[in-house]
């Protein structure tokens, strides 16, 4: 198949690429930085991120549809200040065997003054965010290789 465009298709995926890298590499820079430099804290599992119509929390760990799909979770956690705060992962939950559960304790990560913007510091974020990060990559070689033909 001969494809006119290539060198546009290839600037655009290159673009693409470069994009979801840079996005999804900082959510593991925060994941891996946070701890030594922000405030930690315990937290608790209260509940699963529904994304339909803006994110809302939801009790039920999963509908019939998405039965063995990964579930975002929404957690609560006082903080230094004194206030409670429920904020959300934004890490993609891939496999069930990754979920948290309702009352499930985990570390977060925040940096001082930004409680809202707190990360979850477990080893379940990672299969999602390394996966974007493999698919960011393998974006920037078929535009490169689209590019530089």
């Amino acid at each position: 198949m001969v494809v006119g465009n290539s060198k546009s298709i290839g600037f655009i995926t290159l673009v693409v690429g470069l994009a979801v890298i840079l996005f999804w590499g900082a959510n593991l820079y925060k994941i891996c930085l946070l701890p030594f430099t922000g405030v930690t804290a315990n937290a608790k599992i209260i509940g699963y991120k529904v994304s339909s119509n803006g994110a809302r929390k939801v009790q039920k760990p999963s509908s019939a549809k998405r039965f063995a799909s990964g579930r975002s979770p929404f957690f609560s956690f006082v903080a230094a200040k004194g206030d409670t705060v429920v904020s959300y992962s934004d890490a993609p939950q891939l496999f069930i065997l990754f979920n948290y559960h309702i009352g499930d304790e985990v570390t977060i990560a925040y940096s001082h003054g930004a409680p809202n913007k707190a990360v979850i510091v477990n080893w379940r974020e990672f299969p999602g965010i390394l996966l974007m990060l493999a698919f960011g990559f393998l974006l920037l070689f078929v535009g490169k290789d689209y590019l530089f033909k």
